[in-house]
């Protein structure tokens, strides 16, 4: 396969394409990334739960232990102060909850942002230089074997608008089925020129 064409016009416009997508692609990418960033500050209050939790947790865990050492009735005064013990510990939990779930929307959300502009853009793209490639490949193969010239004239005879044809001579038809070297070179380079080839030498008829 030819990915790229041999005139410098075409060339440049084809890396120029290249490049914009690619650029396409980079701008994608950081859209995506400030999606996720934007999605994923909505977890900033599962600090203030953890941060919460945490405090009450210790706090209540530390009077418990006090009054535990109570004589006879410790037992008995230390257990709310536990049940509060274990609600700050379920806010500890809640934030991390909170984190992790919005942590994987975020994620989810920046990846759908990026990648579907991304994927659309590039599979059409590379369709279309897949489907060059081919085409300029098999052109390319026609002007370097023998008697290709003669095939890539008769091509030009079909594809060539006739405005183009006429630029070659008044009978170009004529030309190629009389086996004129010089208008069946110029055909075959009209064909050559359509896909940014460079044309086949006269000797090559």
């Amino acid at each position: 396969m030819q990915w790229y064409a041999e005139t410098r016009a075409r060339r440049t416009r084809q890396v120029v394409a290249d490049l914009l997508v690619l650029g396409w692609v980079i701008a994608w990418v950081l859209v995506g990334r400030w999606v996720f960033g934007l999605v994923n500050a909505l977890s900033r209050p599962a600090d203030s739960l953890r941060s919460a939790g945490s405090g009450v947790q210790d706090r209540m865990t530390e009077i418990a232990d006090n009054i535990g050492d109570t004589p006879l009735v410790g037992d008995r005064l230390e257990a709310p102060f536990l049940g509060v013990a274990n609600a700050g510990g379920s806010l500890v939990s809640a934030g991390d909850t909170l984190e992790s779930a919005v942590h994987r929307v975020a994620t989810l959300v920046g990846l759908l942002t990026a990648l579907v502009p991304i994927l659309l853009v590039v599979a059409a793209y590379l369709l279309v230089r897949v489907l060059y490639a081919r085409r300029a490949g098999a052109l390319a193969g026609f002007r370097d074997s023998a008697g290709g010239t003669q095939l890539l004239a008769l091509r030009a005879l079909v594809t060539q608008k006739p405005a183009q044809l006429a630029k070659v001579g008044e009978d170009p038809l004529g030309a190629w089925r009389a086996g004129d070297p010089e208008q069946v070179s110029a055909l075959a380079a009209l064909e050559l020129r359509r896909l940014g080839l460079r044309a086949a030498p006269v000797s090559r008829l």
